[in-house]
């Protein structure tokens, strides 16, 4: 593992994986999962493509409570650098915070510079929105709009020489509390959850830690079981499966203090990066990106048989 602060630790996968308790909500997770995989847009790519991935960045309203402000001059700038690099952008869900604030159009209004950055993407043929579920304002089945931008649950990238298969997916399909529980997860996070205390860890509820280690474990079971790589956000933990390891990939999320983490896929590898503020005195002099871990073939994460259930 590499700690790069008290709030989070980002990890690669290791090789073997502890033996899991009884799960009741799995078996339900992974046919969310394959139902996900089987219903998904798919994509081409191949070794020369760029694509990068930030998850969970959580645009509010640019009032007191819009998390995604802190960071917002770090996200534009590294957005920017991928704009120009010719890369491909996929947000991986919760792009936007619909569960604390009502209105979609007050989000738009207080962050106009990050959607329009977003529709050049579109315009170009480079953006995909995956949903998550703090991108749905009403029913979880409906189908989401964000001013124009066409948003899909999933994604799958195909790579044009091998066949290989990528799944992008938020991740909330293997969380009980966000999937099942939908409505009562939102009326909680809106109403209820600011107004309790918790007993905490580095500022999280400890059993939100036990719970996001559940949700990760079903969706690493999955890819596992189905020897299929996928590429995460939701549990806001970044992660880079090592080689041998089930083919999981988290990008982390756009809030840690100072810092955003993402995924790259260039030259026919992965990696995990980090955008963080370079600051002299208190004034901001631009960003600076760093590898967090070192890249990972591709190649060696696809799937050599069929799958094993």
């Amino acid at each position: 593992m590499t700690s790069i602060t008290e709030a989070i630790t980002l990890r690669t996968l290791p090789r073997k994986q502890a033996q899991p308790r009884t799960d009741v909500w799995r078996s339900l997770a992974h046919k969310r999962m394959d139902m996900v995989m089987a219903t998904a847009k798919e994509v081409s790519f191949d070794d020369n493509s760029r694509i990068v991935f930030f998850s969970d960045c959580h645009r509010g309203d640019n009032s007191g409570e819009d998390v995604f402000v802190p960071n917002k001059p770090l996200y534009m700038q590294a957005l920017n650098h991928y704009w120009r690099q010719g890369y491909t952008y996929v947000e991986v869900g919760d792009g936007d915070e619909l569960w604390s604030h009502w209105s979609f159009a007050d989000i738009h209004r207080a962050h106009g510079d990050v959607f329009d950055l977003l529709h050049r993407f579109a315009r170009d043929r480079r953006l995909h929105l995956i949903v998550g579920n703090h991108d749905i304002r009403g029913s979880r089945h409906e189908r989401v709009q964000k001013g124009g931008l066409t948003t899909q649950e999933s994604l799958v990238l195909r790579h044009k020489q091998s066949g290989h298969r990528i799944l992008v997916v938020h991740g909330h399909q293997a969380d009980f509390n966000s999937e099942r529980l939908f409505l009562l997860s939102r009326f909680v996070v809106r109403y209820v959850a600011t107004r309790l205390p918790f007993r905490t860890k580095n500022g999280k509820p400890v059993e939100a830690f036990r719970r996001l280690g559940r949700i990760e474990q079903r969706i690493i079971q999955w890819a596992q079981s189905r020897r299929q790589m996928v590429i995460c956000g939701h549990t806001h933990r970044p992660m880079l499966a090592a080689y041998g390891a089930p083919p999981y990939f988290n990008a982390g999320s756009c809030l840690y203090p100072g810092y955003i983490t993402g995924l790259e896929i260039r030259n026919g590898e992965i990696a995990l990066v980090r955008w963080s503020a370079q600051v002299n005195g208190q004034q901001s002099t631009g960003a600076s990106r760093d590898l967090l871990v070192a890249p990972r073939q591709l190649a060696h994460f696809a799937p050599r048989t069929g799958p094993v259930h």
